[in-house]
């Protein structure tokens, strides 16, 4: 019994040590959006033209395996990012891609005042953004170079409370320290319950082209 004793605590002692000895999984490599190299756009057609409208709140993340295969990305574009010039035009487009239609005014009736949609209330902005997030890839970023490369990416698109689940293609670049990432998708508004509404005699094409160019920039600790 004592030699059994002394077996026990020997092994409890080294398994305790081997556990704590054991290197622990390597964590991700994580990268940011830089919004001063970032930039992104839609290319709306209306009734007399078209306007190309920029967007200047492009946010996201990058995460790496320590294989330097992708695990993950996110892109976020806020709706009150667009800026048209005009400021009733990029209310309007609040409107269509931010609002709650099962409690707002909208679409039966236009609710921006004064170009301003309120902060508050069942006409305020409920969908604030427009998101792209990938699944985990086999991409293997060891092999970007200064040289752009396209890939392709499975993820999902929320766009007004709607998800829908696409293949996406991209084109990586070395830039410094950093990845290039830049793209383009054509999105057909009522595909995900978008409705803009007439504007005296204006109305708009319902698919848009939407171009980014978005620099990723290691973490900053």
């Amino acid at each position: 019994m004592i030699i059994r004793g002394l077996i026990l605590g020997y092994l409890s002692v080294f398994l305790v040590f081997d556990a704590t000895a054991a290197p622990s999984k390597a964590p991700l490599k994580i990268y940011d959006v830089d919004p001063f190299s970032s930039r992104a756009s839609v290319v709306v057609k209306y009734t007399f033209g078209t306007y190309l409208i920029p967007n200047t709140d492009v946010r996201g993340q990058m995460e790496l395996h320590p294989t330097q295969s992708l695990s993950g990305v996110r892109i976020a574009f806020g709706i009150h990012g667009f800026k048209s010039g005009n400021k009733t035009l990029d209310c309007h487009l609040q409107e269509s891609l931010g609002l709650d239609y099962s409690k707002s005014g909208f679409p039966d009736r236009h609710v921006c005042e004064n170009d301003l949609l309120p902060a508050r209330g069942a006409n305020a902005v409920v969908f604030p953004e427009v998101t792209f997030q990938s699944e985990d890839s086999n991409l293997d970023f060891t092999k970007a170079s200064e040289l752009p490369v396209e890939f392709e990416v499975n993820g999902i698109w929320r766009l007004h409370g709607v998800e829908k689940a696409e293949k996406v293609k991209l084109t990586i670049q070395k830039r410094g320290n950093g990845v290039l990432v830049r793209g383009k998708k054509t999105f057909s508004l009522k595909d995900f319950g978008v409705t803009v509404k007439k504007f005296l005699f204006i109305s708009v094409n319902d698919e848009v082209q939407a171009e980014w160019e978005i620099l990723f920039e290691p973490e900053k600790s």
